[in-house]
């Protein structure tokens, strides 16, 4: 018979000793939380979330992390609302955004608690969304609007801290194909509301948005999914499904007739295939397929037709609300309104979230709408320290992925460059951020590349 008391081989009793308090700590507090879950879902079930809350916390590295993001990705696509948009800012109950967006912090701060490795990075980013979170409410008082998007940048933060902390489990191939099966369906849907001309009516123009809100947020993401498809096929093992995808979410691309979308692709793939390494014909080819997408796009009806309204606005027309009939002049016209509303607080802005939770008037009727650049956006909401630390950060992380790009064969660093920098140029002229979706997917390939070990060529036998 075996003693309670017997260890097992080559433990001494020192770690012995050192383990059983631990282990018993552990099993006593999920005892706790448990009774105290149970006891909470006896009154209501919205007292059990703080226990609900720690229980994610503490069985956070025990969670299959691979197959909750996939679900939860997916859920987040086919159900895609803007969480900042007036209707979901209002909103009274809690929607699938909001409660994906809770599981990604949470699961987010068990692995950051139990792994640590990137405390110091995540603190300060957290802090500074923390920071320009507070001055909204100071400057604006308490409300769940001001809240909003700031726990909404948190969450985007959050998913890129699981990618870190995983040990491994998300690797850059994954994290790829995370994108694909989250965005497969809306892409197929957007193929068929270009087949079918429905979709969203956008100024009198039918455009596919498959299950997104907004064709713009739409085509960024299918833009970020083309682009590491394409890595996936010529860096991952060529493999048909690859190939197939990219065709796929290119064609969803071109069916938003987002001239944005098609410029933020062009310069992903611009860039992921100059930065690779090799002979000049592998690098022009992701090029290559960036000419025919925007051959393909300017060859019908509706992108002819936008690129002809697009390149002939004027900034004049931009100066009255009714002359800008383009959605180039509009841009210009809602940049031009929230200057005056960043003079009022040059330095820390006006908080984070402000610009879309303002209330439109008779006299700025623009107010509430999206910036649609993100660039002015953090400008007035974070003022010119915000905006410089904004740039401050793509540039350090930009010049990181570029000196990681060396001595690698799997290019990860070449298409986490590309994404980084398509989504740079597409914050020029849209909410890229805004559309959670495009900022999740963005998190998860950068901080897959950022750890990734650098990939080992194979040896041929006998050589």
């Amino acid at each position: 018979m075996v003693a309670w008391s017997q260890r097992p081989a080559g433990v001494p009793p020192s770690a012995d000793r050192r383990l059983a308090p631990r282990r018993l700590s552990a099993l006593a507090a999920g005892v706790l939380i448990l009774l105290v879950q149970g006891y909470a879902l006896s009154f209501s079930y919205l007292w059990a979330a703080p226990a609900l809350a720690l229980l994610l916390i503490a069985i956070a590295p025990q969670v299959p992390i691979v197959p909750a993001l996939a679900l939860a990705l997916t859920v987040r696509v086919l159900t895609s609302e803007a969480i900042s948009s007036r209707q979901a800012q209002h909103a009274t109950s809690l929607n699938v955004s909001g409660v994906i967006l809770v599981f990604f912090i949470l699961l987010a701060i068990g692995l950051l608690l139990r792994r640590r490795r990137g405390v110091v990075l995540s603190a300060v980013l957290a802090t500074w969304l923390c920071l320009f979170t507070g001055v909204a409410v100071m400057r604006h008082g308490t409300s769940a609007e001001m809240f909003r998007e700031g726990l909404r940048e948190i969450s985007i933060l959050a998913l890129a801290v699981i990618a870190w902390n995983s040990h491994g489990a998300i690797t850059l191939a994954r994290a790829v194909r995370l994108v694909q099966i989250a965005g497969v369906g809306a892409a197929l849907l957007a193929i068929y509301q270009l087949a079918t001309h429905t979709g969203l009516n956008i100024e009198g123009e039918i455009r596919a948005n498959g299950t997104f809100t907004h064709p713009n947020g739409a085509a960024v993401y299918f833009a970020i999914a083309v682009t590491a498809s394409l890595w996936s096929y010529l860096d991952n093992g060529r493999r048909r499904i690859d190939a197939a995808l990219v065709v796929v979410f290119a064609a969803a691309t071109i069916a938003t007739f987002s001239i944005g979308g098609l410029a933020s692709l062009l310069v992903m793939l611009g860039v992921y295939g100059l930065s690779r390494p090799g002979s000049v014909r592998v690098k022009l080819a992701a090029c290559a397929l960036g000419l025919v997408l925007v051959g393909a796009f300017a060859a019908t009806p509706l992108g002819a037709k936008r690129l002809e309204n697009e390149s002939s606005t004027s900034i004049a027309s931009a100066e009255v609300r009714g002359a800008a009939n383009t959605s180039l002049a509009w841009r210009f016209y809602k940049w031009r309104t929230l200057l005056p509303l960043w003079r009022q607080a040059p330095l820390l802005g006006q908080g984070l979230g402000t610009t879309v939770a303002a209330e439109g008037t008779a006299e700025n009727e623009t107010a509430g709408k999206v910036p649609h650049n993100e660039y002015v956006r953090y400008l007035v909401e974070t003022g010119l320290v915000g905006l410089a630390s904004v740039l401050f950060g793509l540039a350090v992380l930009m010049r990181r992925l570029w000196r990681r790009r060396s001595g690698r064969v799997d290019n990860a660093a070449c298409l986490a460059l590309g994404v980084l920098a398509g989504c740079a140029l597409n914050g020029l002229g849209d909410n890229t951020l805004l559309y959670s979706t495009t900022g999740y997917a963005a998190a998860l390939i950068l901080a897959a590349a950022l750890v990734a070990r650098p990939a080992t060529p194979s040896v041929p036998s006998g050589s």
